[in-house]
């Protein structure tokens, strides 16, 4: 598969959530629970390495983005 890569954008967020929730569901993708709404999740996300990966018709086939972690 051939993907382009673009910047992840709130409008993206609807299919973005329901990947996440489907990796969420494994119990293995992430340490949060849930999918949480725009706003929290956007808060709790870097703004910067945010990214969606588009298949050749233009569906989102996956994302990626950075959180922050104390320095302890």
């Amino acid at each position: 598969m051939t993907a382009k890569v673009s910047p992840l954008l709130p409008e993206h967020w609807p299919k973005v959530q329901a990947i996440y929730a489907e990796g969420l569901a494994t119990g293995l993708a992430a340490f949060s629970a849930d999918t949480r709404d725009w706003p929290d999740w956007d808060e709790g996300h870097l703004a910067t390495g945010r990214f969606v990966a588009k298949s050749a018709d233009g569906k989102i086939a996956g994302w990626s983005a950075l959180s922050p972690i104390p320095d302890t």
